[in-house]
C-alpha cells in the first residue's frame, strides 16, 4: 500500500507458559470466524501492506498521551511497527512490550527489538502472567475484532492497567463499510446468489455504541469513542486482494471452498479493475478509536 518498572520484568518461563497455552486460541475470532491461516509469506505481506493500519494506530496512539518513562502493552502487536514508534515516544526510561499470538509475525518484529522494546508470542485470552498495576497504556490496534471474549479481555486489561493509566482500541464499525467491501459482497452475490453464512468477508461486528458499552461495563471512565475516516490507495486489484488476505491472516473468503473463491476472486477483480484511477484504486478505511481510563 502507498502512503505509507519493574513490573513488566516478568520471568521468560512465565510468558512462555501463558505463549503455549493462550497463542493458539488467543486474538481468535467469533465463532462464526474462521481460524486464521497464517504463515511466513502472509506475515510478510502483512509487513509489507499494513500502513493503513499503521497509520490508524498513530492516530489511536496520539488520544493516550503516551509520556515518556511509561510501561506500555501493545496487545496484537503484529510485526511491531507501532510497537517501535511508541518506543520512540516512551524513551530509554520507558518499557513496550509486544505480544501476538502468530509465531511469523513475531519473528519480524523481533527484528525491531532493541533497549525498552521487546516482542513475545502470547495472547488476549490469558494476561495472568501480567501482575495487576503494571501498565500505564494498554492498546489493541486493528486487534480487538478477532477477539472472542472481549469482555473478559477488557476486565484484564483494567486489572494490569495502573490506576489512572489508559486503554485504546482501533476497530473497524459493522455500521460504516468501505467500498471496497460493498463490491466484495456485490462479486459474492453475483457468483452465489447470496452471501453465505459460513463465507468470511470482515470481522467487523459491532458499532460504536456498543464497543463504548463494553469499555464502561469494565469498569472504564471518561470513555471517548469517535470515528476516524482514512483512506489510502492500492496500485492495482491484485494489491487489494492481498491487503484483505494479509490483514486476515489467510481468512479473507475462507468457508466456501477454493473453487468458488477464485471465482468470486475474479468477479470481485473486474469490479475494482472499474475503480483503478492514475493514482490506483482509493481503499477507505473507517475506524473507530475509542480510548477509556481506569479511575484513579
Amino acid at each position: 500500500m502507498r502512503c505509507q518498572g519493574p513490573s513488566m520484568n516478568l520471568l521468560p518461563a512465565l510468558l512462555s507458559l501463558v505463549c503455549f497455552a493462550a497463542g493458539l486460541s488467543s486474538l481468535g475470532a467469533a465463532p462464526a470466524v474462521p481460524p486464521p491461516r497464517e504463515s511466513e509469506e502472509l506475515a510478510a505481506r502483512y509487513e509489507a501492506v499494513s500502513t493503513p493500519q499503521f497509520i490508524q494506530g498513530q492516530k489511536l496512539i496520539s488520544l493516550l498521551s503516551i509520556e515518556p518513562g511509561d510501561s506500555v502493552l501493545d496487545l496484537g502487536c503484529g510485526t511491531g511497527r507501532l510497537a517501535q514508534h511508541v518506543a520512540n515516544l516512551v524513551g530509554p526510561q520507558g518499557k513496550v512490550l509486544g505480544i501476538d499470538p502468530s509465531f511469523q509475525r513475531i519473528a519480524i518484529a523481533k527484528r525491531r527489538e532493541a533497549a525498552g522494546l521487546s516482542f513475545e508470542v502470547a495472547g488476549s485470552d490469558n494476561l495472568s502472567a501480567f501482575a495487576s498495576s503494571s501498565f500505564d497504556r494498554v492498546y489493541l490496534n486493528y486487534v480487538f475484532h478477532w477477539i472472542d471474549k472481549k469482555e473478559e479481555t477488557l476486565r484484564q486489561i483494567y486489572r494490569i492497567l495502573k490506576p489512572g493509566g489508559r486503554i485504546g482500541i482501533s476497530t473497524g464499525s459493522k455500521n460504516q463499510p468501505s467500498r471496497v467491501r460493498k463490491l466484495i459482497r456485490a462479486s459474492i452475490r453475483e457468483v452465489l446468489g447470496e452471501v453465505p453464512p459460513d463465507l468470511f468477508v470482515s470481522p467487523f461486528q459491532m458499532s460504536q455504541k456498543e464497543l463504548r458499552t463494553l469499555a464502561e461495563q469494565a469498569g472504564f471512565r471518561n470513555v471517548d469513542c469517535q470515528v476516524f475516516p482514512f483512506a489510502d490507495y492500492a496500485k492495482d486489484p491484485e494489491e487489494v486482494i492481498a491487503f484483505l488476505s494479509a490483514s486476515s491472516s489467510g481468512r479473507f473468503l475462507s468457508g466456501v471452498g477454493d473453487e468458488r473463491r477464485e471465482r468470486i476472486l475474479s468477479v470481485l477483480k473486474h469490479k475494482l479493475s472499474k475503480l483503478q484511477t492514475e493514482r490506483g484504486i482509493e481503499m477507505d478505511h473507517p475506524a473507530l478509536l475509542l480510548v477509556g481510563e481506569k479511575p484513579r
